[in-house]
């Protein structure tokens, strides 16, 4: 399996991508459809490599299925920039960018594989430029965007907590050591929000090593800021007409961090279009396409099967 390492761009900025073909191969437009897998927090772009096989073997098996694995801004020097610029539309505003470099005619289909703020993100992208995108899996995040406060009040208390690290990441002083400092904090979240999963020294080094390159830190945690503030968190409101963008909306019945009680309430509220589908994955928690990889690649490939037109 051979694995290349090219560049998206949006602007000025430039982004590291992993991909199953080379540039050039990707610029003559030698391919058929193409997905977009997009990372999450605290996390990289290498969080695919245990699916990446059965993904690309089993999706669409007659045709040239490019995958195309960035890191999302700020994630590296030649992505950051200022800090107002980290909201859902300016990051969605990527997504649109890397898909129109690549596919400028919108011929091919293009289908997006996101993970936990790269759910999000997917699903900013599906609000702002659902003409763009043919369907779409997201991993982790179970939609939110149709809830009340009260609903989690009611359904999902226990959210608010596990929501709670977001003030971490709201003071340079506090996320700053714990996200690239030798300790315990990136292995303490790991574990509680995927119970069952017995991740590597190697997984935790190699994100800690991001972060701790000059400005990725500050950058990276922008992102909670922005959904902290109410001006941010309105203009990133990331309604999706699914019948424009089918959408797999899948979930880890252990996650940690997501309570799969929204899920489960998702799939009532969401039981009226039929184009948007609830999946609960058992034995699998928060970083389900690391602790569940042929099976989130089978599922989703098969999803991406069955929304295959333009």
């Amino acid at each position: 399996m051979t694995r290349y390492q090219v560049k998206l761009h949006n602007g000025t900025r430039s982004f590291s991508t992993i991909s199953n073909f080379p540039e050039d191969v990707i610029k003559s437009g030698k391919w058929d459809r193409a997905i977009f897998l997009l990372h999450g927090f605290p996390d990289v772009n290498t969080t695919f490599d245990k699916a990446w096989p059965d993904l690309e073997a089993s999706a669409f098996p007659t045709e040239k299925v490019l995958l195309l694995a960035p890191k999302l801004r700020g994630y590296e020097k030649s992505s950051i920039g200022p800090e107002a610029e980290y909201s859902l539309p300016h990051v969605a505003s990527d997504v649109k960018a890397w898909i129109q470099e690549i596919n400028p005619d919108n011929k091919k289909p293009i289908h997006l594989l996101g993970h936990d703020w790269g759910a999000l993100v997917s699903f900013k992208a599906a609000n702002m430029f659902p003409e763009l995108i043919t369907s779409m899996v997201t991993l982790a995040i179970p939609y939110i965007a149709n809830l009340h406060i009260w609903d989690l009040l009611w359904y999902a208390p226990e959210q608010i907590y596990l929501s709670s690290y977001f003030l971490t990441m709201q003071l340079g002083s506090i996320y700053r050591p714990k996200l690239t400092q030798n300790n315990d904090y990136l292995g303490y979240l790991w574990k509680y929000w995927s119970p069952s999963y017995n991740y590597t020294t190697e997984e935790i080094d190699e994100i800690r090593e991001t972060f701790s390159k000059d400005g990725v830190v500050d950058a990276v945690t922008s992102y909670y800021r922005h959904i902290l503030n109410p001006v941010s968190l309105v203009k990133s409101r990331w309604l999706v007409d699914f019948n424009k963008v089918p959408t797999l909306i899948m979930v880890g019945e252990e996650d940690g961090c997501m309570s799969k009680r929204i899920a489960e309430l998702e799939e009532i509220k969401l039981k009226k279009y039929p184009d948007a589908h609830v999946k609960i994955l058992p034995n699998a928690g928060h970083f389900l396409q690391r602790e569940q990889p042929e099976i989130v690649a089978k599922i989703s490939a098969e999803f991406f099967e069955r929304y295959s037109k333009l």
